[in-house]
């Protein structure tokens, strides 16, 4: 309030000073044009000259208020419209140039009662022979401006500051609504509420956009917990028969005669056993990461051809052990913002899926196209395939069919795949390939230089 207060005051300030400063530079370039008219005719004429257009100009006013007074070295009238030489103007030393001197008094003109009082301002022209010239104008209107402006000025500052006042209180009482409004939200959130939000209406504001990077905060902070939330149920509900296996397995082993080879056995089946449990926790880490959208994951251009191009190379010697021809019809360049690591491993979990439930003689086909706005990766098989009302339940984590639950797996990675499609902000599709199934992937296309 202060600053807006002061501001006021010098805007304020400077129109009244600008405007003064205005009336004066008028009032002095009138009086001046005057006095040179007066010096000129001086110069042509001398003192009988002068004297005639100083008589000539007072007889004839065309301004009220205007004076013209010629008087001798003793300041005694010799024409004009002025009965003597003004008393304060007398006392004020002249000036040594040509111009002149400046200055200010008061006058009084008419008689008795009707006597009017003037301010004037006026220049002193000092002439060759002791003679004076007094040529001025009434500037009473300027002081009355004056007066005006001051008392409006003072006024307006009195004025603004009350305005200044009541805004600034209105405000702060406004800010203050806000500020308790989150803070109430942010207290009903460290209590446990992580569904409550902060209420954004829609102005645009500085605090609107606070609200809105808040939510976004919890937004995100909500779905770390439910991710890391489900890690945990899920560690707890699906690894704890796989352990509880494995401890029944050594206690009955050790309950039995003891026998190295029995013993051998036993520790084989556990670290095959604890391989298992040991992958299953770390897609389990990986799905809730890319579920999430972690900021380790970091997004960089990348050509899927390139990648697609890798892992075949990778899997051919596979699929060419379970006899199965594997062909592929690649884009010359496929570039999508993506994490390559994260990536590499869902495309890998749909060759190794299409592989693993291919029978032998089939053929597996991988596709790679480009557009201008889209990057499409398809994988299609010739194996058993998904019925289509189990194709959205075969995403979520440990579903495995009844039909392909006797291939060794967990259950994950397809649940793996639809969380890196999320992360990439892809688009999964499982269809009928007839026979067998058809994965694909499509991708937002990026330029390489991104």
């Amino acid at each position: 309030m202060t600053v807006f207060v002061v501001s006021v005051v010098a805007l304020l300030g400077f129109i009244y000073y600008a405007t003064i400063e205005l009336i004066d530079r008028e009032t002095n370039n009138v009086i001046d044009a005057e006095t040179k008219g007066v010096v000129e005719q001086y110069s042509l004429f001398g003192l009988r000259g002068i004297a005639g257009v100083i008589q000539h100009r007072a007889a004839n006013l065309k301004e009220p208020g205007a004076i013209y007074l010629l008087a001798n070295s003793n300041y005694e009238p010799i024409t004009g419209n002025l009965s003597a030489w003004p008393a304060d103007a007398e006392d004020t030393p002249l000036g040594q140039t040509e111009e002149g001197q400046w200055v200010h008094f008061r006058i009084s003109q008419g008689e008795g009662d009707e006597k009017i009082s003037r301010q004037m301002r006026a220049r002193i022209i000092g002439l060759p022979n002791g003679y004076y010239a007094l040529i001025g104008r009434d500037i009473g209107e300027r002081e009355r401006f004056r007066q005006v402006m001051q008392a409006a000025l003072a006024w307006s500052v009195v004025i603004m500051a009350m305005l200044a006042f009541l805004g600034g209180l209105l405000l702060s009482r406004q800010l203050l609504r806000r500020v308790d409004t989150i803070a109430r939200t942010s207290r009903q959130i460290i209590d446990g509420d992580l569904t409550q939000r902060v209420a954004v209406r829609g102005t645009g504001d500085e605090f609107d956009r606070l609200s809105s990077n808040l939510n976004e905060m919890l937004d995100q902070i909500e779905r770390l917990l439910v991710g890391m939330r489900a890690v945990t149920d899920s560690v707890a509900h699906d690894l704890g028969a796989p352990l509880t296996r494995l401890k029944s397995r050594i206690e009955m082993t050790l309950r039995g005669t003891p026998d190295i080879k029995t013993y051998q056995a036993t520790l084989r089946s556990a670290i095959n056993e604890t391989d298992h449990i040991r992958a299953t926790f770390d897609s389990l880490i990986d799905i809730a990461r890319a579920e999430v959208g972690a900021k380790g994951f970091e997004m960089k251009p990348l050509n899927l051809t390139e990648l697609a191009e890798d892992l075949l190379e990778l899997y051919e010697p596979v699929a060419n052990d379970r006899r199965l021809r594997i062909e592929s019809s690649l884009a010359e360049t496929a570039p999508v913002l993506a994490n390559r690591q994260t990536l590499a491993q869902a495309l890998s979990n749909l060759i190794d899926n299409a592989i693993k439930y291919t029978p032998a003689d089939g053929a597996i086909h991988l596709d790679v196209t480009a557009t201008p706005e889209q990057v499409r990766f398809t994988i299609e098989d010739t194996g058993p395939g998904i019925p289509a009302a189990e194709r959205e339940h075969v995403l979520q984590r440990f579903v495995r069919l009844e039909k392909t639950a006797e291939t060794p797996g967990t259950g994950l990675g397809l649940s793996l795949v639809a969380a890196v499609a999320k992360l990439h902000r892809a688009k999964l599709a499982l269809n009928d390939n007839a026979p067998g199934l058809r994965v694909s992937l499509t991708f937002q296309r990026c330029l390489e230089d991104e």
